[in-house]
This record gives C-alpha cells, structure tokens and sequence, in this order.
C-alpha cells in the first residue's frame, strides 16, 4: 500500500460520518456533481445494500448543507475494500476538498489492515487526479452503455431455442454464467469472494426482478441472457449482459443473443436497454466490442484504480 497523503480540510468546511436518513441528500450531490456520470437508482440500492458500511461513509457539509461525500465499502472477500461515490458540488473549485475526502475515506479502510484496495470512479477530473495523488493506478474501464431496443440489429440464429430460466434450469444457467465469465471476468469472481459466491448470483438475482433466458443450440447451453424491466423508469431496462458458453465462442452466438433480448425487451414493454461493462486500458474486452457492434452507444466512461 502506499503510503497516505495528508490534506488539509477547506475552512468552514466540516466533514462527517454519514447519517441514516439522509440518502436523498447524498444522491442529490452525487447528481449535481456527477451529471450524466451519476446512476442514482443503483446508488441508491448501494446505500440500502448489508454491504453499505455507515462508519466508512463520510459527507463533507457547509454551513449545515451537504456538499461531498465518498464511501468506502467492503468487498465480498475479506479485508479487500473499494472506495466509490467521491464527488462534490464544483469540484473543480474544490479540488483541496475532493482530496481531504478522499484522504478520510484511504485511512478508514488502512484502520481495517486491507490486503487490496481499489476504487471507482468517472473518467473526469479532478477525480482521476485526486485518486493518482493518493496512489491509486488505472486498472480497467468500465463502460455504461445504452441501446434503443428497436435499432438492435436482426442477427438471428434459427437454431437457438431460448426459453426463459426457471427453478428446473436455473442451476444450467448458472454453470452457464460461470463458464462464460472466464477468463475475462475472473477478477470480478476473486474479488466475489470465489466461485461459490459467484455461483449464487442468478438466484439472487430474483430479488431485482431480473429475467433470465437460457439459449440453447443442439440441447445445450450455447448462451444467456438477462433484464431487469423498468429498472430505470418505466421502459428503461437494466440489461445483465450476455454470456457465451466457451465452447460455442466465435460463431456467432453473442450477436444472435443480442436479437434474442431485443425481442424479450420488446415483449416486456421496454423501449431501452442500459448495460454496464468492463474494458481494459488499451483495448475492448469481448463483451463490450458486442455491445457496441449491436448498436450500443457508451454514455459515459469510468476508470476502476487500485492503490499499489
């Protein structure tokens, strides 16, 4: 770990532990400072989430407003941290504050003796900077990407026989999931906690209201897909991704599933689709290349740091 960099608070400025019943607050700052880069309603479950740790949230505040905050959250595997969320009303005037928040939330987690800590944020300044100050190096990208379902591309697959995942082939899907994600998603399953966490995450799943399909080619898993309706707004989805069995990679597949949840969006009522993904630092991984060859536009960019 590196070693922490001492700041000093804006005068007239306090900074404070987060309190209950001020969710509202938060997500407001983070839309005002944040604009499009902002997702309020998975911010929002975030803070309602077991993972949401009160004592690692700390909100900068102004004559009793609220003007930053950032929070630093457990990961499933322990003693590994991710610092997410810092933002302040014109941060770029604030530059000093940004970096006082962000020092309390580093020596919140060093209090813990992490063994890995890593960050999330936009792709802006001067929250790029801030992180770098404190030792934090560029990881991957991630991606918020966004279709209208309409203008997905016909790229069918007669063979395919899609059903809709159900207590009888959910333990497919899962085997499924867990295949498809290697090996470009195995630090999201070491960071997971395993495996066997990972393994659980299409079940969990239901409690979002998320629908999944399971596609088959010859009888077997080939490829799945998943949507949660009206995540957003009424007609706005969010797509879970779709994931390609290894052994059926390079025919196709990805684009056909693509087709498929254009139609089971359509079906659904759902008029858009936002995903979230991955990308390394100098090229596109698989899944966000499919997204963009289907039509997906990135909305907004976001860098994944980790403090060396």
């Amino acid at each position: 770990m590196a070693e922490t960099v001492h700041t000093e608070k804006p005068s007239g400025v306090l900074i404070r532990h987060f309190s209950s019943g001020e969710e509202s607050s938060l997500l407001d700052v983070l839309n005002d400072a944040l604009g499009s880069f902002a997702d309020a309603q998975r911010t929002r479950a975030a803070l309602s989430s077991p993972r949401f740790d009160s004592d690692g949230c700390f909100v900068a505040e102004e004559n009793g407003v609220p003007i930053g905050w950032v929070a630093a959250t457990l990961l499933p595997r322990d003693k590994w941290f991710v610092i997410r969320y810092l933002s302040v009303r014109r941060a770029t005037h604030r530059t000093s504050l940004v970096e006082s928040l962000l020092a309390r939330a580093i020596t919140h987690v060093e209090s813990k003796k992490p063994e890995f800590l890593r960050a999330t944020t936009p792709a802006i300044q001067p929250y790029v900077d801030a992180y770098r100050k404190f030792g934090f190096k560029p990881l991957r990208r991630d991606f918020r990407i966004v279709w209208k379902v309409n203008e997905i591309p016909d790229i069918g697959d007669a063979r395919l026989e899609t059903q809709e995942v159900t207590e009888e082939t959910i333990d497919r899907a899962s085997n499924l999931y867990l295949r498809a994600l290697s090996p470009y998603w195995d630090w999201r399953t070491e960071e997971e906690g395993g495996i066997a966490t990972v393994a659980n995450a299409i079940k969990e799943d239901g409690s979002r209201r998320a629908r999944w399909f399971l596609s088959s080619l010859d009888k077997e898993p080939a490829g799945l897909v998943g949507i949660i309706p009206d995540y957003y707004e009424s007609g706005v989805a969010w797509f879970r991704g779709a994931f390609v069995d290894p052994e059926h990679r390079g025919k196709r597949i990805g684009s056909a599933l693509m087709f498929e949840i254009s139609k089971i969006a359509k079906n659904l009522g759902q008029s858009k689709m936002v995903v979230y993904t991955f990308s390394y630092l100098d090229s596109l991984a698989p899944g966000a290349l499919l997204y963009l060859k289907t039509g997906g536009k990135i909305e907004a960019e976001y860098l994944q740091l980790a403090r060396m």
